[in-house]
């Protein structure tokens, strides 16, 4: 009894919190010879994941899952019957993507399916054709709130929700947070960044693949960010699995080998080296910026594989402490992991944005220049390293896919002012008098914070990204 009501109750999480709080990527490009599956998993920051691994059996496919953790370990044991999504050994994948309500339609003639579907799909079928079979035994009531994308290993695919399924209808193919049904189509800048990069037939690999979903992530300060992206080959039955945005330090996971273990699960963030960000955080209210870096030199010597060095996580911490004001830390952090990157730009330009906050004008011009040099867009030296007489220039490659894209701040008085695309590339041209700014971009009217720019204040929807004007 205790078990079918902690099932119940975990049914209820699942299937109200996809449908309303979460957004999802999904594509599929198929050139002949390799199909790839790309998605980005949105949600909360604060949220964690685990996958599980489930070996053939009797007449089940092998297969495995990703779920989400709870608090409640109660509730982990038996979180494999909610998943997110799935593949088999077959190369049959599934993942969801939430929309807003739409009413499951009800066949008098069919039986009713409360439970989740995608964990039977991938023990009993080898492609789209026999999914879709199987599931047009029943009327998918709870699958109101969501559409389920399933493709298999031949470039097959299908959206599936409660009230129509929409069959593949072209080689490539894109899905975000809106209903699909009859074509219709919403400006979404996530959807439409990934259909133009894979309208082209052309060979797709693996760097093709993470590139769309680096352009389709969203990202801290965001109130949703991706928490994990797959880049999957389905002819392979291998994931390449990307965490908290970390394009960096990839985990490779292959299904077959995982299955050759035998009936096991593993946290998602075990598979990669330990963030930096949460015992650092820890030091510096300890010890300030002293013990930060002296606990940061400890860990690169003594432990180089236990942590994860590649990301930018310190980086944004020494963002944050210009944010703050509390730019001498920040200073002290930047010139370490300078010591340590020389050639990282990103490195020089915040130095060069904290120089500048600490009145060191030469030395900030120094970085600027050099970034500049080697970097004539960078996004960052441009927007504080390049203010002639206060005319500020926002000029980003960032929500490239979106229709329309407009700057707001305090000094506009909150009143958006369009941004037009030079060469790619979103641009505005601003004067702004000197002075500590906060401000946002509309993308298709949704209101974001900068994604680069990670000096920002407030949290939730009240996330507001910073700007200086010398």
């Amino acid at each position: 009894m205790k078990y079918r009501f902690y099932h119940f109750i975990f049914s209820i999480i699942f299937f109200s919190s996809i449908g309303s709080n979460y957004a999802c990527t999904i594509f599929i490009t198929n050139d002949g010879k390799q199909v790839w599956v790309g998605n980005n998993e949105d949600e909360l920051p604060s949220l964690t994941y685990r996958l599980w691994y489930y070996p053939a059996f009797k007449k089940a496919h092998g297969y495995m899952l990703w779920t989400e953790l709870y608090a409640d370990e109660k509730l982990n044991r038996i979180g494999y019957k909610n998943p997110q999504g799935g593949m088999n050994e077959s190369g049959l994948f599934m993942d969801y993507t939430a929309i807003d309500e739409i009413p499951a339609i009800r066949d008098p003639r069919k039986k009713d399916r409360e439970e989740e579907v995608v964990t039977d799909l991938l023990k009993q079928c080898k492609t789209v054709n026999e999914a879709l079979k199987y599931l047009s035994r029943f009327n998918l009531i709870r699958l109101s709130g969501a559409q389920l994308f399933i493709a298999d290993a031949s470039g097959d695919y299908a959206t599936v929700h409660g009230s129509y399924v929409i069959r593949r209808k072209t080689t490539n193919f894109a899905l975000t947070n809106y209903s699909i049904k009859d074509g219709y189509h919403e400006n979404c800048w996530r959807r439409d960044a990934a259909m133009q990069s894979i309208t082209e037939l052309k060979p797709y690999g693996l760097n093709d693949i993470t590139n769309i979903l680096q352009k389709t992530s969203q990202k801290e300060p965001g109130n949703l960010i991706s928490n994990y992206s797959m880049a999957t080959n389905l002819g392979k039955k291998t994931i390449h699995l990307y965490y908290k945005n970390d394009f960096s330090s990839p985990a490779v996971i292959t299904l077959a080998s995982e299955l050759k273990k035998g009936k096991h699960h593993q946290d998602m963030q075990r598979y990669f080296p330990m963030g930096l960000k949460e015992p650092l955080l820890k030091k510096y209210q300890e010890g300030g910026i002293t013990a930060v870096i002296s606990t940061y030199k400890d860990l690169r010597l003594n432990f180089p594989g236990k942590y994860n060095f590649k990301n930018n996580e310190v980086l944004n911490l020494a963002e944050q402490a210009i944010a703050r004001g509390n730019t001498a830390d920040a200073i002290q952090l930047l010139e370490c992991l300078s010591n340590y990157d020389p050639r990282r730009t990103d490195i020089h330009t915040w130095l060069g944005v904290a120089y500048r906050r600490d009145g060191r004008i030469s030395e900030s011009d120094t970085c600027f220049r050099s970034v500049l040099q080697s970097d004539p867009e960078n996004y960052i030296a441009t927007l504080f390293g390049k203010q002639k007489d206060q005319i500020v220039t926002f000029k980003m490659n960032d929500f490239e896919g979106a229709e329309e894209l407009s700057l707001i701040g305090d000094f506009s008085n909150w009143k958006p002012i369009p941004m037009v695309k030079e060469n790619g590339r979103w641009t505005c041209h601003l004067y702004i008098a000197p002075g500590a700014y906060n401000y946002k971009f509309l993308v298709n009217k949704e209101y974001l914070a900068d994604q680069i720019n990670l000096m920002y204040t407030g949290s939730g929807p009240k996330i507001y990204s910073k700007l200086y004007v010398w």
